[in-house]
């Protein structure tokens, strides 16, 4: 488990620590000091010998650089540690850990007037000016010392976030350190996987700062990693024959789109659905692309240019409890008996539904109606799509996806998959993981609809719409970089997705 702290949460977690369990907040600091310092030690090969820069702010991330900088002259380096603000405007942990320094090595602590940035070349320069608590643009000495850092061939070290980034959407207002590794305290930031933060962080490292772990396991967002994403996959049971493993019916595609039906029925299929079938409008066949002869067909009625008519699923739904899961809308047009026919199955259906794409168009302009049916739901959009349905612009999403995407969930009463980079998974109660997998090869068509198609199969499989979301998700993005190394990003389908399913089962810890 890899929990995720917002900026209020961490500022409770280090109160509780304090109060709760009687931990001095100069323990803390002490801790996360130290930890910081070993993790550059590893990333610099050793710090004996090494010219290290740390530009320390006023407030506690000040107080971390300063102890970080004791702990590395110990260790051999030769400090310099320029300060933004007078010792008189150091918080009271900042201020206790300053005294220490300047009695321990004074000569190594400058104003930034003096240092100035012209002390020659540095190693490492280590960024301790902001911290997690800091928003809104850089001013004065800071916009200043990030400007120098960032014209420096030194590496870079951030101490808990990149100065110039918000520690919980990953914005920036202008200017902001740009990191290669960033020592994060306690637990992930969301401000670290969105946004400019993705590119501002670097390597991530999460430092113990020697409070319990509880205290950060209740924040309700987690990284997606392999151990929690496979945890309800069911072991394979020799005794088991194609109906325990699902039955999984895939309805998309429309005349000149049958490619995406295609795509979603045979990502169901590889990623181990019992049996599968596509339903496609009667008028839509013959399809160009080859169909896997595993995979069942049924034609429903269509309208006259190829899409679902808005009576196509009438007869199908006295039936859908023969079916583990449902996958519907890729490819299957915007026409508006399309839509009511998309309406009709999500509001009818007893099994789990996989809405993706089209399927998702349907709901424009009245989003609530999702809310009105009796069977589990996982919604797929991307930034795009989930503005539509919400009726609000693509830049809103992209500024803060998480909470678009728990709002989306709560309002809805459905798992919200918001697709992007990274992919955001969230349930109504609140809970949410950030996916940690993927690559930008991955950005290209199809390859939502081979995501719509694996999240039925283990829905089907697991008999958990939450517990095969997680599992869906981390494999196709482990499928993307196993297809990623193998061919390389810039020439990647989503057929390349759909050919590495079977390799990212193989990679531990699925099984």
């Amino acid at each position: 488990m890899t929990p995720i702290l917002t900026s209020a949460q961490m500022r409770e977690a280090d109160r509780l620590a304090i109060e709760r369990h009687a931990i001095p907040g100069p323990v803390l600091m002490e801790n996360a000091a130290r930890g910081s310092c070993d993790v550059l030690a590893i990333l610099l090969d050793s710090l004996e010998g090494r010219r290290i820069a740390v530009i320390c702010g006023g407030g506690n991330n000040g107080g971390d650089g300063l102890a970080l900088a004791r702990h590395a002259i110990i260790h051999g380096a030769a400090v310099t540690c320029a300060l933004l603000r007078t010792p008189e405007q150091l918080s009271a942990d900042a201020a206790a850990q300053h005294r220490i320094l300047a009695s321990f090595a004074p000569e190594c602590i400058v104003p930034w007037e003096k240092f100035g940035g012209t002390a020659g070349r540095f190693d490492a320069i280590i960024d301790a000016m902001l911290g997690t608590g800091a928003t809104g643009p850089l001013r004065d000495t800071f916009a200043e010392a990030v400007c120098w850092a960032n014209r420096q061939e030194s590496f870079r070290f951030a101490l808990d976030i990149p100065t110039g980034i918000d520690a919980d959407s990953g914005s920036s207002a202008g200017e902001y350190f740009h990191a290669d590794a960033t020592a994060t305290m306690a637990a992930m930031k969301p401000g670290l996987l969105f946004a400019d933060g993705v590119h501002a962080g670097g390597n991530i490292h999460v430092v113990n700062i020697g409070a319990p772990p509880a205290l950060y396991e209740g924040s309700g967002l987690e990284l997606l990693d392999g151990e929690r994403a496979t945890r309800g996959l069911v072991p394979i049971d020799p005794a088991r024959n194609k109906y325990d493993r699902g039955k999984v019916l895939v309805a998309a595609g429309s005349r000149g789109m049958t490619g995406a039906a295609v795509m979603a029925a045979e990502a169901a299929l590889r990623t181990g659905a019992g049996l599968t079938v596509l339903a496609i409008p009667e008028t839509a066949a013959p399809m160009p692309q080859a169909l896997a002869p595993e995979i069942m067909t049924m034609f429903m009625h269509a309208t006259g240019d190829g899409a679902f008519a808005h009576d196509a699923f009438s007869e199908l739904l006295s039936r859908t409890d023969v079916y583990a899961a449902i996958a519907a809308g890729p490819g299957a047009g915007r026409s508006a008996e399309t839509a009511a026919a998309m309406r009709e199955l999500v509001a009818g259906s007893a099994a789990p539904v996989v809405l993706d794409a089209d399927g998702l168009n349907a709901f424009i302009g009245d989003p609530d109606l999702l809310a009105k049916r009796r069977c589990d739901l996982v919604i797929t959009p991307h930034h795009g799509e989930m503005g539509r349905l919400l009726g609000i612009e693509r830049t809103e999403i992209t500024d803060d996806p998480l909470r678009h995407a728990r709002e989306a969930a709560a309002r809805m009463r459905c798992i919200a998959v918001l697709k992007g980079a990274p992919t955001v998974i969230a349930l109504p109660d609140g809970r949410a993981w950030i996916n940690g997998a993927g690559n930008p090869g991955m950005a290209t068509g199809g390859t939502g609809d081979v995501l719509t198609g694996m999240i039925a199969a283990l829905i089907a499989q697991t008999g958990d719409a939450v517990e095969g979301t997680l599992a869906a998700v981390h494999l196709h993005s482990l499928a993307g970089d196993i297809a990623a190394d193998a061919i390389g990003m810039r020439a990647m389908t989503a057929t390349d997705i759909l050919v590495h399913i079977a390799d990212a089962y193989h990679s531990p810890p699925a099984r």
